[in-house]
């Protein structure tokens, strides 16, 4: 049936969506990437509520919209930052973050060969609001109007616990997984 693939379609074109996205910031077209972005955000809601109702869960979904997300969340930071939007320091704490679950993830299959069942935590569901809260008023701002200075600047302050706060759970919780799975094995 091949409207099972409308999910995995969705996140095709949310993969697509981040070059436009990245050129129009950089030729400062503020309002037409701020509507790219909301846009892609809508393809991410829209494809995992699809997912989910119609149980068009995929092995190829599970694998390419979590990349898909992680693409346009750094990207969106790293052009913020770019622009003078957004600290350099919380980019790089976002990206340690994602790369070291990246490589988590990766080493895990690797080194433990034992299936992993990778759920996000309510934790992290509150930095992902707060990362996407923080780069759609930050873009908002870019194309319409500033806010009160103070709003940003505590965006990114609550980022940035989020961020670390779940950086250092989920190092701790998955550190205890690979060891109590390693002792298994032995």
């Amino acid at each position: 049936m091949i409207l099972q693939y409308i999910p995995n379609a969705l996140t095709l074109i949310r993969l697509g969506l981040i070059a436009p996205f990245i050129v129009l910031l950089y030729h400062q077209t503020y309002v037409q990437a701020f509507y790219i972005f909301i846009l892609a955000g809508f393809t991410d809601g829209l494809d995992g509520w699809l997912a989910r109702h119609f149980h068009w869960q995929s092995f190829f979904g599970a694998f390419i919209d979590p990349l898909a997300d992680k693409l346009l969340i750094t990207a969106s930071f790293i052009s913020l930052a770019l622009i003078g939007m957004l600290p350099w320091w919380l980019v790089i704490i976002v990206f340690l973050r994602d790369a070291t679950i990246s490589f988590g993830v990766i080493a895990w299959y690797w080194l433990i060969q034992r299936k992993l069942i990778f759920k996000p935590t309510p934790l992290s569901k509150i930095n992902t609001f707060m990362q996407l809260t923080l780069l759609t008023l930050c873009l908002f701002e870019l194309a319409f109007f500033k806010f009160a200075p103070y709003l940003i600047e505590t965006l990114i302050l609550l980022t940035t616990l989020t961020t670390m706060t779940t950086y250092i759970d989920y190092v701790w919780t998955w550190g205890k997984k690979a060891f109590t799975s390693n002792q298994l094995v032995k």
